[in-house]
């Protein structure tokens, strides 16, 4: 999405070089002696490089790009330099006085017209300056082009913003995939806390009141009377009668011996 939404690039490049005139800067002041010619290309000294370091300085200014067309953070951008923003011109850089100039846009047009404004611009400075130091003009420096690169689209930049994108897209999700996962851990390692009604039911049930006394003896005394314990107070030393077998019988929730009689009988 975010490459065929994202704008479109559009770049051209010039490189242009400095060359003195085939008479040198010199200017012969008798004219039945004139000066020798000499090979422009063979010219190439400091202070051509000097010359192209001065006019890249001028071109660079706020006003001078404000009248080529460039807008403080716009969409169109320009590069002026000696060349070293350019690959091809990396190694001869320090041979001789270059001066290049990318210009990149959103369309075709823009980029185009806005390099061949500031190579005119370039020529007017350069004309200006040794006209306003007195310079002859058939010592005038000359601006020569080099190499034109016309004006060609540039996919990389809808690429670079679409690899931006995925990349943000990719970390905000790992970003929420690990939240989860923090409060789903969280979630089961906290201890739970009992609700209102459940914490009343866990409280232990209260003890049972002692039972009433049967007969005027309590179960505890009747369950806990042994002959081990000297301190029960027994009212006969015989068998428990069948009345008070059947009470006992009916508290402690268990059936009468339908037997009982029927075994007295026969023991009598």
């Amino acid at each position: 999405m975010a490459f065929f939404v994202g704008s479109p690039r559009y770049e051209t490049e010039s490189s242009l070089i400095l060359t003195a005139p085939p008479s040198g800067g010199t200017l012969s002041m008798d004219p039945t002696k004139p000066v020798g010619l000499t090979n422009p290309l063979l010219q190439y000294n400091d202070g051509l490089r000097t010359v192209a370091g001065i006019l890249i300085l001028a071109l660079n200014s706020k006003d001078e790009l404000r009248k080529l067309g460039i807008e403080e953070n716009g969409s169109t951008e320009i590069v002026i330099d000696d060349g070293r923003s350019n690959a091809d011109l990396l190694g001869v850089v320090t041979q001789g006085p270059f001066i290049h100039i990318k210009v990149v846009s959103r369309t075709a047009e823009t980029a185009k017209g806005i390099l061949e404004r500031a190579e005119r611009r370039l020529r007017e400075e350069l004309t200006s300056y040794q006209t306003s130091l007195g310079a002859p003009k058939s010592t005038f420096i000359a601006v020569n082009n080099v190499a034109l690169i016309p004006v060609e689209y540039d996919g990389g930049g809808k690429i670079q913003l679409a690899v931006e994108v995925l990349v943000v897209a990719l970390l905000f999700g790992f970003g929420a995939a690990y939240l989860m996962w923090i409060r789903r851990v969280r979630g089961r390692t906290a201890p739970a806390e009992p609700a209102e009604g459940e914490a009343d039911a866990s409280e232990p049930a209260a003890e049972p009141e002692a039972a009433k006394p049967l007969n005027g003896r309590s179960t505890a005394m009747s369950s806990a009377g042994s002959d081990d314990d000297p301190s029960v107070d027994r009212d006969s030393d015989g068998p428990p009668t069948e009345e008070f077998a059947r009470i006992n019988g009916e508290f402690l929730g268990i059936a009468p011996d339908q037997r009982k009689p029927d075994q007295d009988g026969r023991a009598g």
